[in-house]
């Protein structure tokens, strides 16, 4: 491997990371979008309403006087539960195609990089020899 060739390689990685890095910056921004969305769930016709964090912390559980007087304790808790649970599954979905897009996006190996850079640097002594 002559010095050219491997100076041409790293160039290469340098522009590969400083590209990453641009997507990374995109990427967190994404993140910190994501992270202030609610998610909610309904049942009873929309009745019932419950609201949950991108972590998936319960904010918010609203019942129509309707749908109080249509159940007795044991059907309401029931179906206040199926309402988290929905809020939960839409919050988790979210996530779930947050980070499938985030890897599709961002996929970099430093350690990879840093060590070609290394073998660069050592190979014949390094570029100054």
């Amino acid at each position: 491997m002559d010095e050219t060739y491997r100076l041409r390689m790293l160039t290469e990685r340098l522009e590969r990371l400083e590209r990453r890095s641009a997507t990374l910056a995109e990427t967190e921004a994404a993140a910190e979008q994501w992270a202030t969305r609610e998610f909610t769930g309904q049942v009873d016709r929309g009745g019932i309403t419950a609201t949950v964090d991108a972590s998936g912390n319960l904010l918010a559980l609203d019942i129509s006087q309707l749908s109080k007087r249509r159940h007795d304790g044991v059907t309401l808790g029931d179906a206040l539960v199926e309402a988290i649970h929905k809020a939960e599954q839409a919050a988790s979905e979210a996530r779930a195609t947050l980070m499938g897009d985030l890897g599709a996006d961002v996929g970099v190996d430093l350690g990879d990089l840093f060590g070609d850079a290394k073998r660069f640097f050592e190979a014949d002594g390094g570029p100054h020899r």
